[in-house]
């Protein structure tokens, strides 16, 4: 049997890897259209703040491990340029591979607006641009991120713990759209005399200016030595559209529970496809690197004629604001207000009122009319990202209100209080 990967981030590799496990004579190729393959992106801050010294820190495994231990013929700087499923061909910069099966893992790319497609800026998504950008940087560094999203927002915190001097460039006054407006103005209050925000601001232009980049902006001119954009991504899936393979509304390639697409052994993974939203059922686009893990080993053991389901996901998001735990899962925001839910918002101590170290955790818990708990978000000091966990996992499972209150998490006053934020939250929903 001849399997083909398309892409060697992380959903390809864990195909390949599963593929290979469960068929160990079939071949396995990877083409990776970049230099290296499976790497830790979401890492990529901390390398640029400084915590992380070597950029190869961030590779899983060396190329050597897929090649020679577990043998898969991987090439990299190797672009894929159509699929032909009529024939089962990939076509690609470095020759034509034919397949039996065929698995597309493409990833996603940033999005950058006219107004930002400029060479002074960079975006962050491989590690060629996170050396890039490091290459760009002194220590003391004036940068300029424009986006308050997840990516914006904590690589502001990371860069300006790093001694680097942030300007945060917003569209809205609030920050990462997927929280309440309760929390965001927490995050906001966080970051406010650490990072310069530029709030309801737009750029025009940016261009060099001797030696530093100059970014017009509704709210005046802001130089810096580094620009970076960090504005969103979208799938990669262009070459399975024009294959005839079918998207959804986010252009995501549609699968489904064995990650096969609409194609007969054709299967994607990862940030390149959409899989079922675990609160509503639809389809839903995660990109998120434990999603993209889990979608390639469903994809590669079902292409190598195995059996595996990959059920869905709520997008469990966990970013570090100055040593704040931020946090959201399910249905947050507007979204979860346009699905009709009702919402409660605590703050409790982390830790036991006598115990040192006690910080104020903020929890809100959203639910739905019959009591079905819809989705969560956190913010506070250590323990919190935990805490959104448990959360998350009670959610997958369509847990109730009920489930959440009498939930047997465990207790210690250096873990948390006896009644835990999420305990807590549960029993004032309950009572509304």
């Amino acid at each position: 049997m001849r399997i083909v990967v398309v892409g060697g981030g992380a959903a390809g590799m864990a195909a390949a890897s599963k593929a290979k496990r469960v068929s160990p004579h079939a071949s396995v190729t990877v083409l990776e259209a970049g230099r290296f393959v499976s790497y830790a992106e979401c890492g990529m801050p901390y390398y640029l703040q400084g915590i992380v010294k070597d950029l190869e820190d961030l590779l899983h495994y060396p190329v050597t491990e897929f090649t020679q231990r577990r043998g898969i013929d991987v090439r990299t700087g190797c672009r894929v340029t159509e699929i032909d499923t009529g024939k089962q061909v990939v076509k690609s910069q470095c020759g034509d591979f034919p397949y039996d099966r065929l698995i597309i893992a493409s990833g996603a790319s940033p999005v950058l607006p006219p107004e930002l497609s400029s060479p002074d800026v960079h975006t962050l998504r491989s590690m060629e641009e996170a050396s890039s950008i490091k290459a760009s940087m002194r220590p003391g560094s004036e940068v300029a991120i424009v986006g308050g999203g997840v990516l914006g927002t904590e690589l502001a915190s990371a860069l300006s713990e790093g001694g680097f001097r942030v300007t945060l460039v917003v569209r809205k006054h609030r920050l990462i759209s997927a929280l309440s407006e309760e929390v965001s103005a927490l995050v906001a209050a966080e970051m406010e005399g650490r990072v310069k925000i530029l709030w309801d601001t737009t750029v025009a232009s940016v261009e060099g200016k001797g030696g530093q980049k100059l970014l017009e902006t509704s709210s005046g001119q802001v130089r810096a030595d580094v620009v970076i954009a960090a504005t969103g991504v979208r799938p990669n899936s262009r070459i399975a559209s024009d294959a005839g393979i079918q998207t959804t509304g986010s252009g995501a390639i549609r699968v489904d529970e064995r990650c096969l697409t609409s194609e007969p052994g054709v299967y994607a993974a990862g940030d390149v496809a959409a899989c079922r939203d675990l609160v509503t059922g639809d389809y839903g686009w995660f990109p998120l690197a434990q999603v993209s893990n889990k979608m390639g080993r469903v994809a590669g053991a079902n292409a190598a004629g195995g059996e595996m389901s990959f059920p869905g996901a709520l997008g469990t998001t966990l970013i570090r604001i100055f040593g704040k735990e931020l946090g959201f899962t399910g249905l947050t925001g507007q979204r979860a207000r346009d699905a009709g839910c009702k919402s409660v918002h605590i703050t409790a101590g982390s830790r036991a009122n006598y115990y040192p170290g006690r910080e104020n955790v903020d929890f809100v818990l959203h639910y739905f009319p019959d009591g079905r708990v819809a989705g969560a978000e956190v913010f506070g000091g250590p323990g919190s990202a935990w805490r959104l966990n448990a959360v998350a996992g009670l959610i997958s499972r369509g847990s109730r209100l009920e489930d959440l209150f009498f939930a047997d998490f465990g207790y210690s006053p250096p873990f948390g209080p006896v009644w835990d934020p999420i305990v807590i939250a549960a029993s004032v929903a309950m009572r509304e």
